[in-house]
C-alpha cells in the first residue's frame, strides 16, 4: 500500500512532570510496548488510552495501555479482541472508546469494531462495518453518532472506498449514509463548529475537499487546497477555521501551511514551517497557538544525486494572528508517526512512533510532555550571600515577560522564608507586557536560609511557578566565603593556593585591626588586599598558601580582629602526601 511505500523509501535512506519548566519538553515514563501506527485518545480521569499499532518486531498489536497523568506512568489494560493498525479511535459521549477496522494479522483488512469501557476496563463487540477498511477517518458527530469515512479496502491500498457509515451507540449498529464524491484514504477529517465534517486530501496527494452535512446525510465538494498533500495534520482553530500543515508531495516533505475558512469556503496559504515535514503531529494549545512536532523532515545524503529524509526532532509553534511558525524546544529525540494528545492540564503529550539510532530505525516507547510557554523569567533562583542576622539585604529583582498570546492573571504572588517581595505584576499581565518582582532578604537566624517566591496564575499546564531563594545568616558583621577552606591532598614540599573573600555584612563600616594564622608555623601563609576599613557590603580577598612539611593532616585558623566585636575566623585544612 502507498503508506508502506513511503515509509520504506524513507527508511532505506536512513542507515516528574509537575515541576516542568514552561516552553520545555520533559520525559514522562515509558510505554509498556513501543508502538507506531496506533490509536490514542484522552479518556476520563486525566488518562490516555493507547491501543494497537506495530511494535519494533513488526508485530501488529492487540495490546492496550493507559497513561495516568498524576503518576506519569503507563499500565497495561485489557487487550482488544483483534490486533490492528491504521485505525481510528473515538471517545463517545458515554466516555467509552470506539475503534473500527484497520489492518490485522496476515494483512487482513478488518471490518469489525470494538468498544472499550474505561470503568470496567473491558472490550466488547460493536458490530461490523459494511466495508472493511484501513486508513479511514472516524468523527464524533453532534448527535452522538460516529461517522466513518473512506479508507483502503485492500491491504496494499490499491483500492480506496467512497463509502461512509454511521455508528449508533444506542443500538450498537452501523448504517450506510451518503458516499464521498471522491475515494480517499489516510485523509484528514475535521468536525467544524457548524456541525459539518470537512474531509481533506488523501493518499494520492489530493487537493480535493468535501463537506458532510449530518442533517442531510450527504457530501458536497468544497474548495480545494492550494497544495496536494498527504500525511499532513489538520487542526480546528478557535475561530472555526482549519489549519493544515506539511505533508508529502510525490517525494518531498512540505513546509507550507494553509487555512480553510468555512464561511468564505476558501483555502489561504499562511506562513511556512521552519522545516518541511510529514507524518508529524499537531496540537491546539490552550492559548490558541498550535504545537507542531516531529515527523519525517531531516534531509540526509545517500549518495550522488540522492537525498533522503528521516525523522526530525524539530518543533514549531504556529501563531494565527501573526501567520507565523516559530521554532521552539525540540523533542528529546527524532520521531515520526507518533501520537500527540493535549492533556486536561493544558500540556501536550507526545509518545511512540518511529525514531532513529546511529545505524537503524527503532519503534519508540518514550513519552515526552510539553508545557506551553507563557512567561519568561530573568532568573529562577537568587542567592543573597552572607548577611548579619536582623539586617535587610539590598534588593534583587526578577523581571517577567508575558510572551504568550493571552493575558496572565495572577491569583497570588507570595514570598516564603526570611524573604519579602513587592511586585508590579498583580493582578494581570497582558500579552507582551513585562513586570518586576523585587525581593529582600532579612535573616532571622544563623546559617543557610532557604525560601521562595511562588506565583499562582492561569498559565496553561503550569499554573504555579517558583523562584528559589537562598542566603546565609551570620551573627557577626564579617564573614568568609567559602568557609571552611579545604586544600585536599598536596605533595610534601609543594604549595597550593586558594582564595577566600571577607565581606562586611553589617550595618556600619568595620575597621580591620589585625590578621593572624594559628598555629603560626608557616604551613599556612596569607596575603590580602583588605583596606583599613570595610564599608557596608564591601569585600576584600585573602590568598592562602598551604605548604605541607610532612605526611600529615594540618589544620589552622585565619583570624581577623576588627572593631565590630568578635574576630572573624576561617578554618583551613589540608593533607601532605609522599612525593
Amino acid at each position: 500500500m502507498k503508506r508502506f511505500v513511503y515509509l520504506l523509501l524513507t527508511l532505506a535512506f536512513a542507515s516528574q512532570v509537575y515541576a516542568q519548566i514552561q516552553g520545555q519538553w520533559a520525559s514522562s515514563g515509558t510505554m509498556q510496548t513501543g508502538r507506531e501506527f496506533h490509536a490514542q485518545v484522552r479518556i476520563a480521569g486525566g488518562k490516555l488510552l493507547a491501543a494497537g499499532g506495530v511494535d519494533g518486531s513488526n508485530n501488529i498489536l492487540s495490546s492496550v495501555e493507559v497513561y495516568t497523568t498524576t503518576s506519569g506512568k503507563w499500565a497495561a489494560t485489557a487487550s482488544m479482541a483483534e490486533a490492528r493498525e491504521y485505525f481510528p479511535a473515538v471517545v463517545m459521549p458515554s466516555g467509552k472508546v470506539l475503534v473500527s477496522g484497520g489492518l490485522g494479522a496476515g494483512s487482513a483488512v478488518l471490518g469489525n469494531a470494538e468498544i472499550y469501557d474505561p470503568t470496567a476496563a473491558t472490550w466488547s463487540p460493536a458490530g461490523a462495518l459494511a466495508v472493511p477498511r484501513l486508513g479511514h477517518s472516524a468523527t464524533l458527530l453532534p448527535n452522538g453518532k460516529v461517522l466513518v469515512t473512506g479508507g483502503c479496502a485492500a491491504s496494499d491500498c490499491s483500492t480506496e472506498t467512497v463509502v461512509s457509515e454511521l455508528y449508533d451507540p444506542t443500538s450498537n449498529t452501523w448504517s450506510a449514509t451518503g458516499s464521498l464524491t471522491t475515494a480517499r484514504s489516510f485523509h484528514s477529517a475535521v468536525l467544524l463548529k457548524t456541525g459539518k465534517v470537512l474531509a481533506i486530501g488523501g493518499s494520492t496527494f489530493q487537493t480535493s475537499c468535501e463537506l458532510f452535512d449530518p442533517t442531510k446525510g450527504a457530501w458536497t465538494t468544497v474548495a480545494s487546497t492550494n497544495t496536494g498533500r498527504y500525511e499532513n495534520t489538520a487542526t480546528l482553530l478557535p475561530d472555526g477555521k482549519v489549519l493544515v500543515t506539511g505533508g508529502i508531495d510525490t517525494r518531498y516533505p512540505i513546509n507550507s501551511a494553509e487555512i480553510y475558512d468555512p464561511t468564505a469556503n476558501t483555502w489561504t496559504l499562511t506562513g511556512s514551517m521552519t522545516i518541511g515535514r510529514y507524518a508529524h503531529t499537531a496540537a491546539l494549545l490552550p492559548d490558541g497557538t498550535v504545537l507542531v512536532a516531529g515527523g519525517v523532515g531531516q534531509s540526509i545524503s545517500c549518495g550522488k544525486a540522492c537525498t533522503g529524509y528521516i525523522p526530525t526532532s524539530k518543533v514549531d509553534i504556529f501563531n494565527e494572528s501573526k501567520g507565523t511558525f516559530t521554532a521552539t524546544t525540540a523533542l528529546s529525540q527524532p520521531s515520526a508517526y507518533q501520537t500527540m494528545t493535549l492533556l486536561a492540564n493544558g500540556r501536550a503529550l507526545a509518545n511512540g512512533g518511529i525514531g532513529t539510532t546511529a545505524t537503524c530505525c527503532v519503534v519508540l516507547a518514550t513519552t515526552n510532555i510539553y508545557t506551553p510557554l507563557s512567561m519568561t523569567f530573568s532568573a529562577t533562583n537568587l542567592n543573597f550571600g552572607l548577611l548579619q542576622v536582623g539586617l535587610s539585604s539590598p534588593s534583587q529583582t526578577v523581571d517577567l515577560n508575558n510572551v504568550s498570546d493571552h493575558s496572565v492573571n495572577f491569583s497570588s504572588i507570595a514570598a516564603k522564608g526570611d524573604y519579602s517581595e513587592t511586585n508590579t505584576c498583580l493582578p494581570t499581565l497582558a500579552s507582551g507586557q513585562s513586570c518586576a518582582i523585587t525581593i529582600v532578604f532579612t535573616p532571622t537566624a544563623k546559617g543557610v536560609r532557604t525560601g521562595s517566591v511562588t506565583l499562582k496564575d492561569n498559565s496553561p499546564g503550569s499554573p504555579t511557578q517558583v523562584i528559589a531563594l537562598t542566603g546565609t545568616g551570620e551573627t557577626l558583621a564579617l564573614g568568609f566565603t567559602p568557609s571552611p577552606l579545604n586544600f585536599g591532598s598536596i605533595a610534601v614540599g609543594s604549595s597550593s593556593a586558594l582564595s577566600a573573600t571577607l565581606t562586611n555584612d553589617g550595618s556600619a563600616p568595620v575597621n580591620l585591626t589585625g590578621f593572624s594564622v594559628m598555629p603560626s608555623n608557616g604551613t599556612y601563609t596569607q596575603t590580602n588586599n583588605c583596606p583599613a576599613s570595610l564599608a557596608v557590603q564591601q569585600s576584600c580577598t585573602f590568598q592562602i598558601v598551604f605548604t605541607p612539611p610532612d605526611v600529615f593532616t594540618y589544620k589552622a585558623t585565619l583570624s581577623v580582629t576588627n572593631s565590630a566585636g568578635a574576630a572573624a575566623t576561617l578554618s583551613m585544612s589540608g593533607t601532605g602526601l609522599n612525593n
